[in-house]
């Protein structure tokens, strides 16, 4: 009878300690996956126990079916917890491969009897029962669960610190402890005929419990450092030990002398509990110093450790800075200068220990720092390669980036980078292509001329076939002046002159004007047209001819990727500050990977290339160009295959440009 009532006592005890831990781990993070599966792993122990608890109340075969198929369920828990613990994740099939298993043993376990087949008898510590054929297999998987909790923490523990070992070890006692006693009891012995112990497995659960809050204790396994939890433990011990010497005490005087001499016991116990931290003051004292030293000393060399590898990584950094090509100039939050290179102070011509943590401001004393000086004096704000003259035929980019530590402001860093030399080639080869450009201009026009005399007939009549020639020749000839007109308009973009006569006109005009231009070639490839003339169209002030040339790229782009009896829509509107131009066709459209590059210089999309291997690729960037420096906008709409919308914008103005 008292057996039985302290094998239930200490069941349900050892199920709601790991309750208890379970849910503690879990509250401290959680968020952690190794906190998570610990919970998981300490409610199967608790479902476990409390199972256990009922089967020694009901007594029933169903029950202890039930306490088996618990314990594999327990068992995995405890292999994904494993696999947690040691940084790693289960390979997919096999954490499929196990839970299946384990499911199917759950299901067979229960209801058939191919485990268990029947109950021959209950004892104070177990029962009897007769297995089935399946009973080893059940066995096999049990070890195989157990094998993979105890080998993957087992697997790693060479590989990490001290702490993490620690951690391992502790934990692997306890859950080794708990193994191997469990599968003594529940497989080991009734495969021998021994099955009366079997209710001892659950109570094993105290060793996993009692070793795991020490590994939190004494090493922060899953990261748990709480004075609390440790004054928990240890007042849980204590009160232990006292309800076991009483249950002793209470046992032998009931037993032997049927006296209760209560005093005399709260007595023993008291002095126990005295002696044991007496003890402890004395003998642990020295031990806890000399612990406290080791770690001071520990800690002494970890910094001077970290102090060394610091320097380094600031030399490193220092070197690095000083041998950059470019000018930098790193100011604190504070924007006091930290640190000036040598490419800085050459650039600026000045000495970086005159300047060191001295305002930023402080650069207007050199005089050639002035022009950066006024730049920045609003304030550091991001900029990125803002060209500044310094001196004549002295360039410089002037980028500013934010220093961020995590979230925290630390500074700035000021770029300076010399780009002298590029604007004056950039400079040189505008000139050059220029000077070509015009050059080529005037016999192309003379060669046209003749071409044109030679068509009309003034030297005398052509043969069809001299006709064709004359034909192809002229072709050529004027898509060679239209190169070149380009060209010529390209370099008047680079050297920032390219609207020269603005005047007030409506766009309705210039957009008809432009069609009429096309009208054989809209004829030709029977093109199905529409114009949507707006009744009431503001007019602004542009240049005309540049205005429309941009308009008559587009409409000949629309013309030249629209398939063959295709149709184009242009519509004309404006609202209340701009006058907004709209060009779609259904045709090629744009490749959505190439449509971030489509107003480049010389750029031709591929599909574009295949309709049409002549084209420049300049037509959308002169046209980007004449809008932007009317101080418009333009954009574009396109799927490939499905055809483009091209859209601009010109501010309604009345002023020159």
């Amino acid at each position: 009878m008292w057996t039985d009532l302290i094998v239930k006592i200490i069941v349900i005890s050892s199920g709601f300690a790991n309750l208890f831990l379970a849910v503690y781990v879990y509250t401290r993070n959680p968020k952690a996956r190794l906190n998570k599966n610990f919970l998981y792993l300490g409610f199967a122990i608790f479902l476990w126990c409390v199972i256990n608890f009922i089967s020694l109340l009901a007594k029933d075969l169903f029950w202890i079916r039930v306490t088996y198929s618990m314990g594999n369920v327990v068992a995995l828990a405890g292999v994904f917890f494993s696999y947690a613990l040691s940084d790693k994740k289960i390979n997919k099939w096999l954490g499929i491969f196990l839970s299946a298993t384990c499911a199917i043993f759950f299901v067979i376990c229960i209801y058939t009897p191919l485990l268990f087949k029947s109950l021959v008898s209950f004892t104070d510590l177990g029962f009897v029962t007769t297995a089935g054929q399946l009973f080893y297999v059940w066995g096999s998987y049990l070890f195989l669960l157990v094998f993979i909790v105890l080998y993957v923490p087992l697997s790693i523990i060479k590989k990490v610190d001290d702490q993490k070992r620690n951690q391992i070890l502790y934990y692997l006692a306890g859950v080794a402890i708990f193994a191997i006693w469990s599968v003594i009891v529940d497989v080991v012995l009734p495969s021998l005929g021994i099955s009366k112990l079997v209710n001892l497995d659950a109570p094993a659960t105290v060793f996993m419990v009692g070793f795991t809050s020490y590994a939190i204790i004494k090493y922060h396994l899953m990261n748990i450092r709480s004075l609390i939890f440790q004054a928990f433990i240890y007042s849980s011990v204590i009160i232990g030990i006292i309800i076991i010497l009483l249950f002793l005490m209470f046992a032998g005087s009931y037993l032997f002398a049927h006296a209760m001499i209560w005093p005399v016991y709260v007595i023993a116990v008291l002095t126990s509990i005295v002696l044991f931290f007496i003890g402890r003051l004395f003998f642990m004292e020295k031990r806890d110093l000399e612990k406290a030293e080791i770690n001071l000393i520990g800690m002494l060399k970890r910094s001077e450790k970290n102090r060394i590898e610091a320097e380094t990584e600031r030399d490193k950094t220092l070197t690095i800075i000083n041998s950059f090509s470019d000018g930098l100039i790193i100011v604190d939050e504070k924007n006091n200068i930290f640190s000036i290179n040598p490419e800085a102070e050459k650039i600026l011509e000045l000495k970086s220990i005159s300047l060191f943590k001295k305002p930023l401001q402080n650069l207007v004393n050199f005089p050639k720092a002035v022009p950066i000086a006024s730049v920045l004096n609003t304030g550091l704000i991001n900029l990125f390669k803002k060209e500044i003259d310094l001196a004549k035929d002295f360039i410089i980019e002037l980028s500013v980036i934010p220093l961020n530590l995590g979230e925290k402001d630390i500074g700035h860093l000021i770029v300076l980078h010399d780009v002298s030399r590029d604007r004056m080639v950039e400079k040189m080869k505008t000139e050059f292509v220029s000077l070509v450009a015009h050059q080529l201009r005037t016999p192309l026009t003379a060669v046209n001329w003749s071409m044109e005399m030679l068509k009309k007939g003034d030297f005398g009549k052509l043969s069809e076939k001299q006709n064709e020639v004359i034909e192809n020749t002229l072709h050529n000839n004027e898509r060679l002046i239209s190169l070149v007109n380009n060209i010529l308009n390209l370099t008047r973009i680079e050297e920032g002159r390219y609207l020269y006569e603005t005047a007030m006109v409506g766009m309705k005009e210039i957009v008809n004007f432009v069609i009429d231009s096309y009208k054989s070639e809209i004829k030709e490839r029977k093109i199905d047209l529409e114009f949507k003339e707006p009744d009431n169209l503001s007019q602004t002030m542009v240049d005309v001819e540049k205005i429309k040339l941009a308009v008559q790229n587009l409409i000949d782009n629309a013309i030249q990727y629209s398939l063959v009896g295709g149709r184009v829509i242009i519509t004309l509107e404006n609202d209340e500050k701009n006058i907004i131009f709209k060009i779609q066709d259904f045709g090629a459209g744009i490749p959505k990977s190439q449509q971030g590059k489509i107003f480049g210089k010389f750029f031709r999309a591929d599909n574009a290339i295949k309709i049409d291997p002549n084209g420049t690729g300049l037509g959308l960037f002169l046209t980007k160009n004449i809008i932007n420096a009317h101080g418009g906008k333009i954009w574009f709409e396109s799927k490939e295959g499905a055809g483009t919308t091209v859209y601009f914008s010109l501010p309604i103005s009345n002023k020159k440009i």
